[in-house]
C-alpha cells in the first residue's frame, strides 16, 4: 500500500496546490511598456493556467471521488485548526450519493484526511506565524 499512500499523499498536494501564476513581474512591466492599461493587466492577472492533470490510481480512486464530495465538511477549532472531517456529514453524503464505500476505500478515505489536516494544519500554522 506504500505506492498507493504516495499516490494519495499526490491528490492532496495537487488538490492544494496554489495556482500557477501566468505571468512574471518582468512580463507586467513589459506590459505596461507596450501600453496596456491597469485594468486590462488586473484582468490578465485574475485569469489563472489549469494545472495539468493529475491521474489517480484505479485502487485509490473511490476514496478520491468520496474525499472530493465531502471536502469542506471538516470540524474546526475555535482558533482555527482543523480536526478532521465531520463523520456524521461524511456518513450522510456516502447515503445520499450512492457512493460505494468498502472497508479500504475507508481507509483510503481516512489517510486521506490525515493529510490533508496535516497540509491545512502546517498552513494554517505558518499564516499565524507572522502575526
Amino acid at each position: 500500500m506504500l505506492f498507493a499512500r504516495t499516490d494519495l499523499e499526490n491528490v492532496v498536494e495537487f488538490f492544494h496546490a496554489d495556482p500557477i501564476p501566468r505571468y512574471s513581474e518582468a512580463d507586467i512591466e513589459e506590459m505596461r511598456e507596450l501600453g496596456a492599461s491597469e485594468d486590462d493587466i488586473e484582468a490578465a492577472l485574475a485569469e489563472e493556467l489549469e494545472p495539468e492533470a493529475y491521474e489517480v490510481l484505479p485502487e485509490n480512486w473511490p476514496a478520491v471521488q468520496l474525499y472530493l464530495a465531502c471536502y469542506g465538511q471538516f470540524r474546526i477549532s475555535p482558533t482555527g485548526q482543523v480536526w478532521g472531517f465531520d463523520i456524521p456529514a461524511v456518513d450522510i453524503e456516502i447515503r445520499r450519493s450512492e457512493l460505494e464505500v468498502t472497508s479500504d476505500t475507508w481507509e483510503r478515505f481516512k489517510t486521506l484526511q490525515v493529510l490533508t489536516v496535516h497540509l491545512l494544519n502546517q498552513r494554517h500554522q505558518s499564516n499565524h506565524a507572522h502575526e
